[in-house]
C-alpha cells in the first residue's frame, strides 16, 4: 500500500493549481502575534509546492523551505531535501518555523523536538490548516459512498490527533484564530480538487479517473465549498 503523507506528489500539478489559498488575514495575524518583523528568517516546513512560501517571501527577509516528495520539490524550484524529523537545518537558525496542510502528518513527538532545536530561543511556530471538503448541498449519498472508499482503505495510515503532543513540551501552549469564507465550485472543479486530498492521491491515476467517471453523473449543479481555515501558533517558552 502506498505511504499516504507522501500520496500528494502523484498529483502534484494539480495540487499546486487548485488547492485553496492561504488566508491572507490570518497570515497577518500570525506575523503579528508572533512579533516578527521583515528582517526574520523562517522555515516553510513541509512547503510542498511552494504555495506558503511564496506568501511568506513576500513578507519576510529570508525564507528557508523544506519538502521530503522530491515530486513537491520539482514546482517548488528552491526547497531542501528533508523532513519534519530530520530538518537540514543548523541549530537556533530560524525565527519561526510554518507549516501548511502537513503537521497531521507528522510523528509529532520527533517533529516537535526538531522544530525546537532549529528555532531561536523564544522562537515561533505557525500551523495554517483549512478544512474544506464538505459541500452545500451535500453531495447524493451514492456519490459519496463511492469517494468514501478510498478514506476507508487508508484509514489506518492517517494519525490520531496530534495536539496533546504539546503538553509538557519546550512550547507554551497551543493558541487558535480561525476564519471561514467560502467558493463556488462547479462539478469537476470539485472533482480537481477531491484528487488532491490524501486518499484519492494515493491510488492509481486509473482507478481515480475511473472512480470520478462514476461519480459524475451523480453531480449538479454548482457546489458552495466552506473554506475554514485555522492558525494555530505557539512559541518556545
Amino acid at each position: 500500500m502506498p505511504e499516504l503523507r507522501l500520496s500528494f506528489g502523484n498529483v502534484a500539478e494539480t495540487y499546486h493549481r487548485v488547492r485553496p489559498p492561504y488566508a491572507e488575514p490570518l497570515l497577518g495575524k500570525a506575523q503579528e502575534v508572533l512579533g516578527l518583523d521583515g528582517s526574520a528568517r523562517v522555515l516553510d516546513l513541509a512547503a510542498g509546492t511552494g504555495r506558503l512560501t511564496r506568501e511568506l517571501e513576500s513578507r519576510f527577509a529570508e525564507v528557508v523551505a523544506v519538502e521530503p516528495d522530491e515530486r513537491m520539490r520539482a514546482l517548488h524550484g528552491t526547497a531542501l531535501a528533508g523532513t519534519a524529523e530530520a530538518i537540514p537545518l543548523e541549530a537556533a537558525s530560524v525565527d519561526a518555523v510554518f507549516v501548511g496542510e502537513a503537521f497531521h502528518w507528522f510523528d509529532t513527538v520527533a517533529a516537535i523536538g526538531e522544530i525546537a532545536r532549529v528555532l531561536r530561543p523564544r522562537g515561533a511556530l505557525a500551523i495554517f490548516s483549512t478544512h474544506w471538503w464538505e459541500t452545500e448541498p451535500p453531495l447524493p449519498e451514492p456519490a459519496l459512498e463511492l469517494l468514501r472508499g478510498p478514506w476507508e482503505r487508508f484509514a489506518g495510515q492517517r494519525n490520531p490527533p496530534w495536539d496533546r503532543h504539546f503538553d509538557g513540551s519546550l512550547f507554551e501552549p497551543l493558541q487558535h484564530e480561525r476564519l471561514t469564507e467560502s467558493i463556488i465550485v462547479e462539478p469537476h472543479e470539485l472533482l480537481e480538487m477531491y484528487s488532491t486530498t490524501s486518499s484519492l492521491a494515493a491510488i492509481s491515476r486509473e482507478e481515480r479517473e475511473a472512480l470520478f467517471a462514476a461519480v459524475r453523473p451523480l453531480l449538479a449543479g454548482r457546489y458552495r465549498l466552506p473554506l475554514k481555515h485555522e492558525l494555530t501558533w505557539t512559541r518556545l517558552a
